[in-house]
């Protein structure tokens, strides 16, 4: 029987960088973070059977297989078909467009939100920081799996005794908190879909300097590719997704928060040059509206 139990003792270890955000989650945290628009590919096998690793039991990876692709229809932007080539066959897989959002990281080793050791967005928090260390996007038969590597890493100080709750019993996730952030998050995926389809769209067309699908694709043994949210905000904007006056606040938001970081002692060269040219293209956008 996998049990595990797990509680925050507030050490700030994992907040050792910005969340990542919904789309969504981004509009209402504009003022808080540096945003860029975060695209990557995710691939799962066609058939359940081509998920199936050596000496792996078929019942434990069939809930792995299914589990992972409801999560990943639920949260993608699109997807489509390819083959890749394994084991000497060619094994038909799927590939998942996933558009997320990720803060600027300044490479100071923490979130830009932390105030110490506390939250400083705490009520408004993202998905991503409500389910941890169990994230929303991750199948719940990863979840032992994924608590162990958790608390593993050097300096968590994370509570794992048998006095701290109960988080995994049987295999699946217990606790009420965890559970609500998840179903939270399908809820939010949900309501982000138009906007997923919006910037799709735009992809496809090359609209508004972002790559095609199959452009990340391409890039994707390399990583993930980020592109300024100034092309999302105007894309949601030419859909009818926010107004001209929330288009407005956004942009603004983002530039007077460029303006601020750029005053910080010891910041990044590369860093620095990366926001001066953030800056300079918020300020163009928003001189030309």
């Amino acid at each position: 029987m996998v049990e595990r139990h797990f509680a925050c003792t507030q050490c700030g270890r994992c907040c050792n960088r910005a969340p990542e955000l919904e789309l969504g989650e981004a509009a209402e945290l504009a003022d808080v973070f540096v945003l860029q628009l975060l695209m990557r590919i995710y691939s799962l096998p066609r058939s359940a059977s081509d998920h199936l690793t050596p000496n792996q039991p078929r019942d434990q990876a069939n809930t792995e297989f299914y589990q992972t692709k409801r999560l990943l229809s639920a949260f993608a932007a699109t997807s489509w078909p390819a083959k890749v080539a394994r084991d000497g066959r060619a094994v038909e897989y799927i590939q998942y467009l996933s558009l997320s959002v990720l803060p600027l990281d300044f490479g100071t080793g923490a979130c830009n939100a932390l105030d110490g050791a506390r939250c400083s967005i705490y009520e408004q928090r993202p998905l991503s920081c409500r389910t941890v260390p169990l994230h929303y996007s991750r199948a719940e038969a990863f979840a032992a799996r994924d608590l162990d590597r958790f608390i593993s890493a050097p300096g968590y100080a994370c509570a794992t005794d048998a006095n701290a709750p109960l988080v995994i019993s049987q295999g699946r996730i217990t606790d009420q908190a965890m559970l609500a952030g998840r179903a939270d998050a399908l809820r939010r995926a949900q309501a982000d879909r138009p906007w997923k389809a919006a910037i799709v769209k735009a992809m496809k067309a090359r609209q508004s300097g972002l790559p095609s699908p199959r452009g990340v694709e391409a890039e994707a043994a390399r990583g993930a590719l980020t592109a300024s949210m100034l092309a999302v905000w105007s894309v949601a904007e030419a859909a009818g997704l926010i107004t001209q006056a929330q288009a407005h606040r956004l942009l603004a938001a983002q530039c007077n928060l460029i303006e601020q970081d750029l005053l910080r002692d010891r910041l990044r060269e590369d860093v620095r040059i990366t926001l001066n040219e953030m800056h300079r293209d918020y300020a163009v956008a928003l001189a030309d509206r």
